[in-house]
């Protein structure tokens, strides 16, 4: 006698042709008889969403806080110790060049994250200056007068000044007045609405120790030439401000700002990465100098750099860092903030480095597979057999012969 097992082909739906209750994301399935039977799945909930909200609270707080930890602590040996944090690239998010239905919520991540990690290192420096190295804004250069009102206004939401003492410095980047190709070019009533909102000036000075000079390289002007300074006032630092890297090129707008300002350090942006050149000053001349970059690898990331000032002034010697851009959105895995100390006659330097929000962003990604799939079984159950495909279908019974 031929013996056969009957093997039902249910494709997810009951014998009244619905696809579930509806309510408690259970489903269809199988039994041993050949019938099917509704089942809850409460196993599903119950591991899920405690994931879920574990690698929320991973995600958007706890990863904030294990990379404060690794950071640096740069303590102060003298009197006369100034703290700076430099921020570079910000880079805030417009809506004219992001037209997809989501920028909004690209725009709100991207503000909220740098808005975190800003208050983060400001609470780990707590900085008497703090630098912004251009490229404020994404599409400050083709913002209209409104625009730009409206992208101020969340910039300062997110870069708010701690406390009134500390010295907030802003310096122009392409992105803010032009200067990037033929299409934007460097206008006059540009460079005037950033001045304008953004006090922006031509020399700073932080509690008589360090003097910041604004080298414009975008608009190749630089602050009117000055006396040197007098046998008195050698205790005066010069730290020179680029959004451009300044010894990147050899050309007269850099021997023009060396020579009138004689820095001792360079600060710079521009190029999203972390980097530095230590060299001396009959080499620019040679054909240039070459960078390399700074704490970057694994090893080394939270390493600090120490230089005396006078040394580097009595032998001429040159030391430009180039700041690695503080937003995700700039497609540069590493991102965080220059941390630098004026202790004396030290130069004390770090990066404070910051989560990988593309990480993040991944795994969010990875969690909604499920959610979608779920959620499209509710809907199913709610249209029924109207507008689903699991509605009531005619069964195929298959004769599987046993051997």
């Amino acid at each position: 006698m031929n013996r056969h097992l009957i093997l039902f082909v249910a494709h997810g739906c009951g014998d009244d042709g619905g696809c579930g209750d509806g309510g408690d994301g259970g489903g269809w399935r199988l039994t041993a008889l050949g019938s099917t039977e509704y089942y809850p799945l409460p196993l599903f909930w119950k591991i899920y969403l405690p994931t879920l909200a574990g690698f929320i609270l991973y995600n958007e707080y706890l990863i904030h806080i294990y990379h404060s930890f690794q950071w640096a602590e740069l303590e102060c040996e003298t009197d006369s110790c100034v703290k700076v944090l430099f921020v570079a690239d910000p880079q805030i998010l417009g809506n004219t060049f992001d037209s997809k239905l989501y920028w909004p919520l690209a725009n709100f991540d991207s503000d909220r994250h740098l808005k975190r990690t800003y208050k983060r290192a400001v609470q780990h420096a707590s900085p008497d200056v703090i630098c912004f190295l251009g490229d404020l804004m994404d599409e400050g250069s083709v913002a209209d007068d409104v625009q730009f009102a409206d992208y101020f206004s969340r910039f300062v939401n997110i870069f708010s000044q701690p406390t009134a003492n500390t010295l907030m410095l802003y310096i122009p980047g392409e992105n803010d007045i032009g200067g990037e190709g033929l299409e934007t070019a460097v206008q006059s009533n540009k460079v005037f609405r950033f001045k304008q909102y953004f006090n922006e000036k031509d020399e700073w000075t932080a509690q008589a120790v360090l003097r910041f000079i604004n080298a414009n390289r975008i608009s190749m002007t630089l602050p009117p030439n000055t006396t040197p300074a007098a046998d008195g006032e050698e205790s005066t630092y010069t730290v020179l401000l680029s959004h451009m890297p300044l010894l990147r090129w050899t050309d007269e707008f850099t021997f023009k700002a060396l020579d009138d300002f004689q820095p001792n350090v360079i600060f710079s942006a521009h190029e999203h990465k972390s980097m530095f050149v230590k060299t001396h000053r009959n080499r620019l001349a040679q054909g240039g100098v070459t960078f390399t970059s700074f704490n970057t690898e694994r090893t080394n990331r939270h390493a600090v750099a120490e230089f005396n000032l006078d040394y580097l002034r009595d032998t001429r010697e040159l030391l430009e860092f180039v700041v690695p851009t503080s937003s995700y959105r700039m497609g540069e895995m590493k991102i965080g903030y220059g941390f630098a100390m004026f202790d004396g006659d030290k130069l004390r330097y770090t990066v404070l480095w910051t989560a990988h929000r593309f990480y993040q962003l991944a795994v969010y990604s990875m969690m909604l597979i499920p959610m979608k799939l779920v959620c499209g079984q509710i809907w199913c159950g709610v249209l029924k057999r109207y507008w689903c495909c699991c509605r009531k279908r005619q069964r195929n019974y298959l004769p599987l012969p046993l051997a």
